[in-house]
């Protein structure tokens, strides 16, 4: 028996070293490339094909880049892009901002605490389906609790404090994780100078958070633009409300126009990416000022 299990633990350990070689690392990477390419690259692809054609019911017309100009011009996506920014700025504050104040009102370890961020973070495991239909049940006219609240005037605030509800606890968590890394030196020696909760809070913990901060304003920004779910379920028939994911299902499913919702898909990537793009360029820019000085 010894011998057994002294056998199988080299033959463990034999696999370990084989998978560390670059053959091994090959292999490692090939399943999740072919994941990733028929999952995720095939269908790009094709909806990027489509986005230049018009569809019917047997064949499709090449119509160029006649869709993109279309959308440049249609009021339905400038209303639909615009309510996404208000919804990104809404939703900053209702998740990031609150998720930050929950994690330093919770920092300290107590049982209490423990209970609390458990009790915050227990939407975030929801799915915003669920989560919408049973708001849209609590606003709903003449049955629900709070009747009015989807109306064309607070519809965006509304559905934004429904998401800093279900997700403001997730961030909470990113921001705890964030703040258990800063050294406990540091901060007693801001105790010892008397630096106040708010001195401490300003001029230490977020300044050393601010790789937590970009990683959440990321999440943030990149999720306020593929938001879906609770627009779709709380107002599926309201343009005022339509966001750029609602348009384009609207496009494909209820008007039939494949190309001109594979169009907004494109354009809506596109967003997502220079989303991306503008928060890491901001934030090199910004590591770039505080390294000149020592420079």
């Amino acid at each position: 028996m010894p011998g057994f299990l002294w056998s199988l633990e080299l033959g463990v350990w034999n696999f370990v070293e084989d998978a560390m070689t670059r053959r091994g690392q090959i292999l490692f990477f090939v399943p999740a490339f072919l994941l990733f390419f028929v999952f995720v690259l095939l269908p790009s692809s094709q909806t990027l094909i489509d986005s230049f054609y018009s569809h019917d019911a047997t064949q499709r017309h090449f119509v160029g880049t006649l869709y993109y100009r279309y959308a440049i011009t249609d009021p339905r996506f400038h209303q639909s892009l615009n309510n996404n920014l208000i919804y990104l700025l809404w939703t900053l504050l209702f998740e990031v901002v609150v998720g930050l104040a929950l994690a330093v009102g919770l920092e300290k370890n107590s049982r209490f605490n423990h209970f609390l961020r458990v009790a915050f973070f227990s939407p975030a495991v929801l799915s915003m389906v669920v989560v919408g239909l049973v708001f849209g049940f609590m606003f709903k006219d003449g049955v629900g609790l709070l009747p009015g609240m989807l109306n064309q005037s607070r519809a965006l605030v509304t559905i934004s404090a429904i998401s800093g509800w279900a997700s403001a606890g997730f961030f909470m968590v990113i921001f705890l994780a964030g703040l258990a890394n800063i050294p406990e030196e540091i901060l007693e020696a801001a105790r010892l100078d008397g630096a106040s909760g708010w001195q401490t809070f300003w001029r230490i913990k977020l300044p050393l958070l601010k790789e937590v901060i970009y990683v959440a304003l990321l999440i943030c920004f990149t999720g306020a633009f593929k938001a879906f779910d609770l627009f779709w379920v709380l107002l599926p028939n309201q343009d005022h409300t339509s966001i750029v994911s609602t348009l384009l299902v609207k496009e494909v499913i209820k008007f039939d126009n494949k190309g001109y919702g594979s169009t907004l898909a494109v354009i809506l990537t596109v967003l997502v990416l220079l989303t991306v793009a503008v928060v890491i360029s901001a934030r090199n820019l910004w590591l770039r000022r505080e390294k000149g000085p020592l420079a």
